[in-house]
C-alpha cells in the first residue's frame, strides 16, 4: 500500500523528500519506490545518513538503494560509496560499485586536488590500468 503511495505521490511531483526519508527503512518494494521518487533531490539528502545505510548491519535492498542515490549524487560522494562497497557480501552491489569506480570522473563541484580522491582511488588501484588510474589522477588534478 506504502509503495502506491509514494508512485502516486511521485507520478503528481509532490514527492517531498524530507518526508518519504523515513521510508528508506521499509520493505523491499517501498523503497524502491521511494528511492525512485528521490533521485532528483539527491542534492538534499542526508549524505552521512546515506553513506551509514551502505553499511553491512543493513538489508540488501537498503544498502542498494543508499548507493543508487549516492551514485546519482555523483562527485566525492558518487567515488566515496562506491568505494566503500568494493568489499560488500552481495555480488552484484559490489560489482555496481567497482563499475562506478570505473566510470568515475571528476565533475565540475569535485575540488582540483582533493587528497580524499587520490585516496579513493588509490584503494580502488586494482580496477584501473597503471595508465588508466594516472590519467584519472591526473584528471583530478592530483599529480603522479
Amino acid at each position: 500500500m506504502r509503495a502506491q503511495a509514494v508512485a502516486g505521490l511521485r507520478a503528481l511531483d509532490l514527492a517531498d523528500a524530507e518526508r518519504l526519508w523515513p521510508l528508506l527503512d521499509d520493505p523491499t518494494t517501498v523503497v524502491r519506490e521511494t528511492t525512485v521518487a528521490l533521485l532528483p533531490s539527491t542534492k538534499q539528502l542526508p549524505i552521512g545518513r546515506l553513506l551509514e545505510r551502505t553499511g553491512a548491519e543493513y538489508p540488501r535492498h537498503v544498502r542498494v538503494a543508499a548507493f543508487r542515490l549516492l551514485d546519482a549524487h555523483g562527485g566525492v560522494v558518487a567515488l566515496r560509496a562506491a568505494v566503500g562497497l568494493l568489499e560488500d557480501s552481495d555480488v552484484k552491489l559490489r560489482t555496481w560499485a567497482r563499475q562506478s569506480v570505473q566510470r568515475w570522473h571528476p565533475s565540475a563541484q569535485v575540488r582540483c586536488g582533493d587528497a580524499e580522491v587520490g585516496e579513493l582511488l588509490d584503494r580502488g588501484r586494482h580496477l584501473f590500468s597503471d595508465h588508466a588510474l594516472r590519467r584519472r589522477k591526473r584528471e583530478a588534478g592530483l599529480d603522479g
